[in-house]
């Protein structure tokens, strides 16, 4: 064969050869275009599936371990009924056994003012006292019993708000033998209410809501103004410590 017979049919054949390797290298960068484009449709998915954007939607739906325990009725008077109080039970105390001649605490207790306290039934408390408007409609009072040395007891009505005494009334229910039981009670007490609650309160900072003399203790409430739970402290009436204390919940 001549050289130039070698030559003609050499060209078409390097063409042919060239063509097929662009197709081959055309056809590889295809197929890695796929490859990548896959790649890059599966990548969210799996993200999602292992901690993207729904695991975050999910964990975002939790119920929150920060929401406020629901209070109960009790619970929620006291919320109402102590921060409207301004005057506190030493303070009551004092006006109220100021009214009766030689006087003596047998109990005192936060409570609303009821709408018929009013100062016409006493003839000691001032004529213009009423219950407080301060409070709005209802008005926080400490109802307070006062006994003579006889063993009379007098209701007197301080106002929470202004401190002033609302009424003060004999109790009208006593007979002659509840009297001698309650001076008797009452010389037998050397630990004073104001000791009872020292003693009370000395690892509780609470809010003093009442001071009632029983049998052989003082009893004594203590509202806690964060939870509105009540503590309730018996102390001996001739020793100043602490005999039970029972928390009330509800």
């Amino acid at each position: 064969m001549s050289t130039s017979l070698r030559h003609r049919l050499r060209g078409p054949a390097v063409a042919c050869l060239a063509a097929s390797c662009a197709l081959l290298l055309a056809a590889c960068g295809s197929e890695q275009k796929e490859a990548t484009t896959t790649s890059a449709r599966i990548a969210p998915a799996q993200t999602t599936a292992t901690g993207g954007p729904t695991a975050t939607g999910s964990a975002s739906a939790s119920p929150s371990g920060s929401a406020s325990p629901r209070l109960t009725d009790d619970q929620a008077e006291r919320q109402r009924l102590v921060p409207a109080t301004k005057v506190t039970w030493d303070k009551a105390v004092q006006t109220a056994v100021a009214t009766v001649p030689q006087g003596k605490l047998v109990e005192t207790e936060l409570a609303w003012a009821p709408p018929n306290a009013t100062a016409s039934g006493s003839a000691t408390a001032s004529a213009s006292a009423s219950p407080s408007e301060g409070a709005g409609a209802r008005t926080p009072a400490w109802h307070t019993s006062v006994a003579t040395a006889d063993g009379t007891l007098h209701g007197v009505w301080v106002d929470g708000v202004s401190g002033k005494v609302i009424s003060d009334r004999p109790d009208a229910d006593q007979d002659a033998e509840d009297k001698q039981e309650l001076a008797d009670r009452l010389k037998r007490t050397t630990v004073t209410p104001e000791q009872a609650v020292q003693t009370a309160t000395q690892d509780d900072k609470g809010t003093v809501t009442a001071v009632e003399l029983d049998d052989d203790a003082w009893s004594v409430d203590v509202v806690d103004t964060s939870s509105w739970d009540k503590t309730t402290y018996e102390v001996s009436t001739t020793e100043r410590r602490v005999l039970r204390q029972e928390v009330d919940r509800d």
